[in-house]
């Protein structure tokens, strides 16, 4: 059974939540603070009861998240590009599948991905954070702050990915299967690695990286040269045979043609959304100051 909530805060806003509660638990109407909820966090009563959808919203994202991959539809990957719980939110708001919190490149600390999470998890996003390193002890810290999957980049070989899945395994024996693994392929020697990659099982995507691809293999992080572009494409149609989800770094210029290429972890960032918005804004403003 899920009682339904309305959770405010001063920096997100009014979410509903629903929290799953013991068959004859009392219904009656009354100010509570479900588990996992910090204190001051609650705004509103108990609004009624469903026990139609089990599990908590949080893993109903999850799933929803990798159904729509296994189905063959694509998703809308964001990153931040700040360390904001706030934007987190409003990102919540708009028609995306997941908020990406880079740890690698990006400046988030631990406990505020912590927050960004909470504030995914509210907004009924799946919350993924890109790792500034693939090694065990960071999987366990990063997803014990309540994130519902990793990105993991700097892997050259299929046993360090295997390293990877078994240490979220580990973090998670009984719950594996409702994270979301996603690893990086953004070297020469992971990209002659490719096949051994994708035998293996528990990665949800295959990540292309196109610049740093584009580096180690001689372009100076020109994913765009031509011939770059052919072998980026020639790593989706390998990742798509093998029945596996391929993902990319998506632009509006290109994502139909990523689409077609066979990407469907479809990652953005928030700053080229505020870019996109702000040139379209000043475009409109000028066609109205020349009539």
């Amino acid at each position: 059974m899920l009682y339904r909530y309305t959770l405010t805060d001063a920096s997100i806003g009014d979410y509903p939540l629903e929290v799953p509660v013991k068959q004859g638990s009392d219904p009656t109407l009354r100010p509570v603070t479900p588990p996992g909820v910090p204190h001051g966090g609650l705004s509103g009563e108990i609004a009624g009861a469903d026990d139609s959808h089990p599990g908590t919203p949080a893993d109903d994202a999850v799933q929803a998240f990798k159904r729509k991959l296994r189905s063959g539809a694509a998703v809308t990957v964001v990153n931040v590009d700040h360390p904001s719980a706030g934007l987190v939110a409003a990102l919540g708001r708009l028609p995306v599948d997941a908020i990406f919190i880079d740890c690698e490149q990006g400046s988030a600390d631990v406990e505020t991905v912590e927050h960004m999470a909470r504030a995914a998890r509210l907004a009924n996003r799946v919350s993924l954070v890109r790792l500034f390193t693939p090694e065990g002890w960071a999987i366990e810290r990063y997803m014990g702050r309540g994130i519902d999957g990793i990105v993991v980049p700097r892997l050259d070989t299929a046993e360090a990915a295997a390293k990877v899945v078994a240490a979220v395994r580990y973090c998670f024996p009984a719950a594996h299967e409702r994270k979301v693994v996603v690893v990086q392929v953004e070297t020469r020697r992971a990209l002659d690695e490719l096949d051994r990659f994708l035998a293996l099982d528990g990665i949800d995507v295959y990540f292309l990286g196109p610049v740093d691809l584009a580096k180690s293999l001689g372009y100076a992080g020109d994913h765009r040269h031509p011939d770059m572009v052919a072998k980026l494409d020639h790593a989706l149609a390998r990742i798509n045979g093998a029945g596996r989800v391929a993902g990319t770094l998506v632009t509006p210029e290109d994502v139909a043609r990523q689409i077609r290429q066979g990407a469907r972890f479809l990652y953005t960032h928030a700053d080229d959304f505020l870019a996109l918005g702000a040139r379209a804004f000043a475009a409109t403003v000028a066609a109205a100051g020349r009539n």
